[in-house]
């Protein structure tokens, strides 16, 4: 009996049983888009925090005659940068008289950025905006990627555009009715003189 015993423990092995996986905790990545109204002080602060050669050296601030409420104005790499904070978005657009498919006139900055009721211009305001060189070019790029996650849908008015993520756009959905076939023309009968 005691032979037996010993056969049946070194027969069975015990059972291994595995260590439960924990999942990794998923990483929650906060919302950088701001909401209308949003503040040129949000604005700038997020566009500090990206890097790029940025100095603000004063702020105005609006009054009861004015349309806007706050002006910064400052430089990227030595060229001119200025966020201005409107009331909301539809009074930016109506004193500027926004239209986003025109060039820059003549006194604007090549660069004009415009999201929520956020305008900021890059470049510039003398004389007839012209084509900047690469390196500007780069830089009103890096600019337009900083702006766009907090301001989208990021509007412009540019020299040269600048690729930033666009505003859906409806795409019509094809139908799926049949199609009327156009009846064909009747063609005129060849008109029949009698005979005398």
């Amino acid at each position: 009996m005691i032979a037996f015993t010993l056969t049946a423990c070194a027969a069975s092995a015990p059972a291994v049983t595995p260590s439960p996986t924990v999942a990794p905790t998923p990483v929650i990545t906060p919302d950088p888009h701001l909401t209308d109204p949003a503040t040129a002080d949000d604005v700038a602060r997020a566009m500090g925090s990206t890097g790029l050669p940025l100095s603000f050296t004063n702020a105005i601030g609006g009054d009861a005659s004015l349309p806007f409420i706050k002006r910064i104005n400052g430089a990227l790499d030595n060229w001119p940068l200025v966020v201005t904070q409107y009331k909301d978005g539809a009074t930016l657009r109506a004193a500027i008289k926004w239209d986003p498919t025109k060039p820059p006139a003549d006194g604007n900055a090549p660069y004009v950025f415009v999201g929520l009721n956020i305008l900021i211009s890059f470049g510039p305001t003398s004389g007839k905006p012209v084509a900047p060189d690469p390196a500007r070019q780069a830089e009103a790029q890096s600019l337009a990627a900083a702006l766009d996650p907090l301001l989208w849908p990021l509007e412009q008015r540019s020299i040269t555009p600048i690729l930033t993520r666009s505003a859906p756009t409806a795409t019509p959905i094809p139908s799926t009715a049949p199609k009327a076939t156009p009846k064909p023309k009747a063609t005129p009968k060849p008109k029949v003189t009698p005979k005398p």
